[in-house]
């Protein structure tokens, strides 16, 4: 079940906890201060099992309106070591494998060169392969094996620590064999099933439902859903380094499993996060907490997702940050974090910038109208976020670049509209004969037989198009059209460079311009589009009257 922050909040001040009441709000407000500053995401700190703050702060999903709360789901990238390693100790506890067996016992095709390094050095990331050796994919093993151990250790293995994502993918491996089965059900029945998190699986998986997952904001690249393969499949290229799914209610059950001896004895638990090199064990990273006591951690970061998790097995504590922007720092809220738990100093302190409460957020969500257009304002705890419809009011605000070529956005408005409608009557050829040579040349035939009755399948009868607005971006002048389907709207995104038509994006936007209000005061924001942020405020009357001021226009709530 989604719970909002506010209401886990609420949830919280009935329960008997092991801080005090300021603690709560002290957490609360340093993330709202994150927010603010581009945090989006799920957070979970517990003592002893007991939730001390759990919820969701921005949006999983803003096309959806869907707020991030403590059961959303994340891909947590490299955090996944940190089970693929307990995986390896947990065979070598069931007497399948020696953690000081050599690579060469337990996977195919090992080379000479290599045969001295064991799963303990890849394990902690000594196995003297430089982290440039990353050359693995796909399903078959002995060849991912050679690829990625190429010409072998540039160190004698155990004398260095070197990250190495490889090691990791060829642990994947090691578990197959070890165990009989792949990789992902070995996990889910030696680990998953015991802790209990009936919510976490991996990239790929349909039964976790992509009504529950986060859409990954990415700094480089494409945005992608959490459930998405962010390398194609998911291969050796990315087996046992990352790929797992969860939330952090999750994570949470995670911490509880590995610390009640369940998974791993006293003495495999031992070897599990026995340092080696570098403050490295076993796929976990152990340090000092700002308290002194031990801290046991591994941080993620893939395309769209970064993620800290962190616990304090002296305490019972752990902490769970989990975020959809890839341009997050999350060490730098991680270790605030940790410092308000332990009732010690910030290390870096908090920006002094207004923060905006979920209450806040709330009373200024709505759909705004004025003759040039509409502003709408979705909220999430902590933030707004506006999308900007109507060509006047895009004008207006500036949204659009200056392009070096002279583009006619009504003629190419009429062309997007135009190849729709002949795809819609299985016509290939407007799409054919508007597209550019850098697109390749079967995407025609492709829509017409694949792409488009997927749309339908997802839809329903197809009634009509238009285009709703255009823009100037990256080059490029980006018409987004409106369609029309028996079940309910959908758009589509076609971009046109000097040359011809350059992108047929069929899971368009809903809004061509989209930006997070920067808050200034309580009813007060700047709205960052154009080549200089606007001026918003909220204005509000007796009852529930709300009116919106941009751009020298007055816009009412429906």
């Amino acid at each position: 079940m989604r719970t909002s922050i506010a209401a886990g909040l609420l949830a919280l001040l009935a329960a008997p906890l092991a801080t005090s009441a300021p603690d709560r709000k002290a957490f609360d407000d340093a993330l709202l201060h994150y927010t603010t500053r581009g945090f989006s995401g799920s957070v979970l700190i517990a003592r002893k099992g007991e939730v001390l703050i759990s919820g969701g702060y921005g949006f999983a999903d803003f096309a959806a309106n869907r707020p991030n709360d403590a059961n959303t789901l994340f891909e947590i990238a490299s955090i996944t070591k940190s089970f693929t390693a307990t995986a390896v100790v947990k065979l070598a506890q069931q007497g399948a494998l020696g953690l000081d067996d050599s690579i060469a016992d337990r996977l195919p095709g090992v080379p000479a060169h290599s045969r001295k390094i064991t799963l303990r050095h890849l394990l902690s990331h000594t196995s003297g392969i430089p982290r440039s050796q990353g050359a693995g994919r796909g399903e078959d093993l002995q060849q991912a094996v050679i690829a990625y151990l190429g010409a072998g250790p540039t160190s004698t293995p155990g004398s260095k620590y070197e990250y190495w994502n490889g090691g990791y993918a060829l642990l994947a491996g090691v578990i197959e064999r070890a165990s009989g089965g792949s990789y992902t059900a070995y996990l889910e029945r030696e680990l998953f099933a015991p802790a209990g998190m009936n919510d976490t699986g991996f990239t790929g998986d349909a039964d976790l439902g992509t009504d529950r997952d986060a859409v990954g904001s990415a700094y480089q690249g494409e945005d992608r859903r959490a459930l998405e393969h962010p390398y194609s499949s998911y291969g050796y290229q990315y087996r046992g380094m990352g790929g797992i799914v969860t939330s952090v209610a999750d994570l949470l059950k995670w911490d509880r499993v590995l610390a009640d001896g369940q998974l791993l004895d006293a003495d495999h638990r031992k070897e599990l996060f026995e340092p080696i090199q570098d403050g490295y064990a076993l796929g976990w990273r152990i340090a000092r907490a700002v308290n002194g006591t031990p801290s046991q951690s591994h941080a993620g970061s893939v395309r769209g997702f970064v993620s800290e998790f962190r616990r304090y097995p002296a305490e019972g504590c752990c902490i769970a940050l989990l975020c959809n922007r890839g341009d997050q720092n999350l060490g730098e809220i991680a270790d605030n974090l940790e410092s308000l738990l332990f009732h010690r100093p910030l290390p870096i302190p908090l920006p002094k910038n207004e923060i905006l409460t979920s209450e806040q957020s709330a009373a200024c969500a709505g759909t705004f109208q004025s003759s040039a257009g509409s502003v709408v304002i979705r909220a999430a705890p902590g933030v707004l976020v506006a999308g900007i419809e109507g060509q006047k009011l895009l004008d207006q605000l500036g949204v659009s670049e200056k392009l070096a070529w002279k583009a006619d956005a009504v003629e190419l408005s009429s062309r997007a509209v135009e190849i729709v409608q002949a795809i819609a009557k299985d016509d290939p050829e407007p799409l054919r004969k508007h597209m550019t040579k850098r697109i390749a040349a079967g995407l025609p035939e492709t829509t017409i037989r694949s792409t488009w009755p997927e749309q339908l399948a997802a839809h329903g009868a197809f009634k009509s198009v238009a285009a709703v607005g255009s823009l100037a971006r990256r080059g490029r002048l980006e018409v987004l059209l409106s369609l029309e389907h028996e079940r309910g709207p959908a758009h589509v995104l076609i971009a046109f460079s000097a040359e011809g038509l350059e992108l047929l994006q069929w899971k368009g936007p809903e809004f061509l311009s989209v930006a997070r209000l920067e808050p200034q005061g309580r009813n007060n924001f700047l709205l960052p589009v154009g080549p200089t942020p606007c001026k918003l405020d909220f204005e509000f009357q007796k009852g529930s009257a709300v009116t919106l001021r941009l751009a020298g226009l007055k816009f009412s709530r429906e």
